[in-house]
Order: structure tokens, then C-alpha cells, then sequence
């Protein structure tokens, strides 16, 4: 296996973790924060379907870390915007990191707090508001400053490097604000899967009809 052909199953992982984010949503449909409607949020996360989108939407955080790398090893001879990408990888994959943990907390812990709520106990809920306000909240809030570096870095690294489509990196971008901004409006969400997904399809079609790539 060639090294082109590792970098284009690197950007596959985009349009995949793309359709899974998408998948994960559209199955688990919009989730209120317990502070804000307790009761609509306990029934939400005591659905049958709930875990299962929620482990579809963890692998949609994860797999993309190897199309980030994709597009680094694309760039990574194109001298004017190696630093950028180099940092816009890293940025991207550190900020993810540090919201797999609150994730997890949503995915596997959120449904067991919630069937003792409806079991009666009234309290529980305001854990998980507490952990996301709270104690998670500093590391929450630089994992979303990260990934939204990362994305900015990486759009403008394609936006720059004229071997890659540039629009692909205007995607990119989005998905970093949308993501980072409307993780809590079930739309916006929506979108910032919908963008990580064109963008993982137009470089994945893109960089083999381009005549000036780097050297691979």
C-alpha cells in the first residue's frame, strides 16, 4: 500500500465520521440540557436509542483525527503553509481529546442518573449540570478554543496551499465554528457534521485530479 493511497483512507475518515456524527444525531434527536427542562431531558436520554447514537457520535469525534493527519501529510512539503497545518492538526486532535471525557459523561453516565430521577430521585440531574458547568467546564471550554483553532488553521493551510481545493478549507472552518457553537442547537449540530463531511469528499476527490500535489 502506497503512501497515497494511506493519505486518501486518511480523508475517508472524514466523510465517515462526518455520516456517523449525522447518523448519531438524527437517531438520538434533540437533547435538552437537565437544567433546562429536567423532565424532557430524562426521557430523551432513557431512550432506547440513546447509547447507541451516543457511541456513533464518540466515533464521529475520533475517527477524523486521521483525516487531519491526512491533510497535514498532503501539506507538509508545501513550504508556505506546512506550519499551519502542522498546527491546525494538532490543535484539532488535542481539543477533541478533551471533550471525549465530558462526552462520556453524557453517553454512559446521563441515562443511569436519569432512571433514578424518574424513579423519584429529584437531585441527580443537577450533577451532570454541575459537571458541565463546573468542574469539566475549564477543560470543556479548551478543548473548543483547541478545535476551533485547529479547524481555522487547517482551512486556511488549504485555503493557501493552491494544490487543494480551497473551498474544502472553508469547510472545514465551519465545521469548527458550527461544532464549537451549536453543539447545543440540534440544527447548527447537524451542519457542522454536514461540513466535515463535503469536506472530507471534495479532498478526497480533489488532490488526484491536481497536477501540482507535493511530493508523496
Amino acid at each position: 500500500m502506497n503512501r497515497l493511497i494511506r493519505i486518501r483512507i486518511g480523508l475517508a475518515t472524514l466523510v465517515i465520521g462526518g455520516l456517523l456524527g449525522l447518523g448519531g444525531l438524527l437517531l438520538r434527536g434533540q437533547v435538552p440540557l437537565p437544567n433546562l427542562d429536567v423532565d424532557a431531558w430524562a426521557q430523551a436520554v432513557t431512550g432506547s436509542n440513546y447509547v447507541l447514537a451516543q457511541i456513533l457520535t464518540i466515533l464521529a469525534y475520533v475517527i477524523p483525527y486521521l483525516g487531519f493527519w491526512a491533510i497535514y501529510a498532503l501539506l507538509e512539503q508545501v513550504e508556505n503553509v506546512e506550519k499551519l497545518a502542522f498546527w491546525g492538526f494538532m490543535f484539532s486532535i488535542i481539543g477533541t481529546s478533551l471533550a471525549i471525557a465530558t462526552l462520556g459523561i453524557f453517553s454512559f453516565v446521563s441515562p443511569q442518573i436519569a432512571v433514578r430521577y424518574l424513579q423519584g430521585d429529584a437531585q441527580l440531574p443537577s450533577i451532570i449540570s454541575q459537571v458541565v458547568t463546573g468542574q469539566a467546564a475549564i477543560i470543556n471550554l479548551s478543548g473548543g478554543i483547541l478545535y476551533l483553532l485547529g479547524t481555522v488553521l487547517l482551512g486556511l493551510a488549504i485555503w493557501r496551499s493552491r494544490s487543494l481545493p480551497k473551498w474544502s478549507g472553508l469547510l472545514i472552518t465551519l465545521n469548527g465554528i458550527f461544532l464549537v457553537f451549536g453543539f447545543l442547537w440540534f440544527p447548527i449540530s447537524l451542519l457542522s457534521w454536514v461540513y466535515i463531511l463535503g469536506a472530507g469528499l471534495w479532498l478526497l476527490v480533489g488532490p488526484l485530479e491536481q497536477n501540482d500535489l507535493p511530493s508523496l
